[in-house]
């Protein structure tokens, strides 16, 4: 099964929202992403779903770690006009830099090859057939063994004392599906990857195989729905955080 079709297998169909929507100024509700490039999707096959045929708009792949934390932070972003910035990523770069270089001289790195890799940083991944585009902080090219093809280690860089979460090894699964297909790569080659955390440095390896790329794509169909639908999305289970989001003023079921 392709991407395309295991993406499409995950978009439920068109049904009414549950959620009281009387308090939602819908006036107020502009295009989605409308400042986003738009995907080159195929067609929906409409004997396979009721949803609307439609030219959907690019999905970032830092906005499928957003929903796996937090579904309505993305409503704020990309479907009412509350906007944010996005955090710049040329620091973690540079940090991101200094760790891989630190792991390249302890035996773990040296055990899975990261000292003869050849690093790109900040590399820009897209897939038309997903309509998911993103950069990745590093990718790691390790030259091929054994007759094997070239392998590829995406590697993410996450500022947190809490650990790598679910949220963040989505995403990272999401930059190994859009590596593989940029790179012409067989779909689940890139079996693992590295998000480094900061500031401790330290770096966890993460299994990359069907529980997290089956999240990745739950995602993607979850924020299309919501897009396509404008369907207000249930809140977040990490409550604890909601106190310190910026969007919590209009999140007045969760205090």
């Amino acid at each position: 099964m392709n991407n395309a079709d295991h993406l499409k297998n995950q978009l439920p169909t068109a049904a009414h929202s549950e959620v009281d929507h009387s308090k939602v100024d819908h006036s107020k509700i502009d295009h989605p992403n409308s400042d986003l490039p738009r995907a080159n999707l195929p067609e929906t096959d409409p004997s396979k779903t009721d949803l609307p045929t439609v030219h959907l708009p690019m999905i970032p792949v830092s906005d499928v770690r957003q929903w796996t934390f937090c579904q309505r932070v993305l409503w704020h972003r990309r479907v009412m006009p509350q906007r944010t910035p996005e955090t710049p990523k040329m620091a973690l770069g540079r940090e991101a830099q200094s760790a891989l270089e630190q792991l390249e001289k302890r035996r773990s790195g040296r055990r899975y090859g990261v000292h003869l890799a050849d690093r790109k940083f900040d590399v820009y991944l897209e897939s038309a057939t997903l309509g998911v585009r993103g950069i990745c902080d590093a990718l790691l090219f390790l030259p091929p063994t054994h007759g094997e093809t070239q392998r590829v280690i995406p590697v993410e860089v996450k500022r947190t004392h809490a650990g790598a979460g679910a949220h963040h090894i989505a995403q990272l699964a999401g930059y190994a599906v859009l590596a593989e297909e940029q790179y012409q790569m067989t779909p689940g080659s890139i079996d693992f990857g590295f998000i480094v955390l900061l500031p401790s440095q330290r770096v966890v390896r993460v299994v990359l195989r069907e529980k997290a790329r089956q999240a990745f794509f739950e995602a993607v169909a979850g924020i299309r729905t919501m897009m396509l639908h404008e369907r207000f999305p249930e809140p977040t289970q990490y409550r604890s955080f909601c106190p310190d989001c910026e969007y919590v003023r209009f999140c007045g079921d969760v205090l």
